[in-house]
């Protein structure tokens, strides 16, 4: 075997054992990035965004995402598959994947409400954050309120002037008021598939109205 072929055969020896002895990234759950609370709806379209980061603050891909609801019995989990991620009902779990800039967004279709510390995100297996659940579907039935269904309400309205998290759908750490109320009447009617009846559907000024 000439020089050449032996430096050759070294080096890549080299790299090999290289690669192998270097660590995997590891979430950071300081460096990572997640929403202030987390608020969920059954038709999917108040989306949870993570963007997983190591140590060193660089965005990790593959890193595998886990929404762990199992510590929130009341929360209503869509029982049908979605294509953003996997469900598994038995667990009680959301799971998805990174992409390229370590950022996983879930269009969750969950409803119902659960205390402070019910909800956990992992990455990797690691816990980033816990927190209540929020939902405009107050009641967990997997349905917001509707001209059929009005069991959103009397929950929702109680929780009016405190600092309930479970009716904070605005994110903003105060008292449940009139932005978390107007979030809770313009996700009206809805449930995993769709709207409950388009052809009832109202603005949230006149559901507000009609069930005054």
């Amino acid at each position: 075997m000439n020089r050449t072929a032996a430096s050759s055969l070294a080096g890549f020896a080299f790299l090999l054992v290289t690669a192998a002895t270097v660590p995997a990234a590891v979430p950071s759950p300081a460096n990572s990035t997640l929403p202030d609370c987390m608020v969920l709806c059954p038709l999917g379209d108040i989306p949870f965004t993570v963007v997983v980061r190591d140590l060193g603050n660089i965005p990790i891909a593959g890193s595998t995402v886990v929404l762990d609801l199992s510590g929130c019995p009341a929360a209503s989990i869509c029982p049908y598959a979605f294509p953003a991620y996997t469900t598994d009902l038995a667990a009680r779990t959301l799971t998805l994947s990174t992409d390229a800039s370590g950022t996983a967004t879930f269009p969750a279709h969950v409803g119902g409400i659960g205390p402070a510390g019910c909800a956990k995100v992992f990455a990797d297996g690691i816990l980033l954050r816990s927190y209540a659940l929020a939902s405009p579907d107050q009641d967990g039935n997997g349905f917001t309120v509707n001209l059929y269904d009005t069991g959103d309400v009397p929950p929702f309205t109680a929780k009016l002037g405190t600092a309930d998290p479970t009716a904070d759908l605005d994110c903003d750490g105060g008292l449940v008021d009139a932005g978390d109320e107007a979030i809770f009447y313009r996700h009206d009617s809805q449930y995993c598939l769709g709207f409950v009846d388009p052809v009832q559907h109202r603005s949230w000024g006149a559901l507000k109205q009609h069930y005054r």
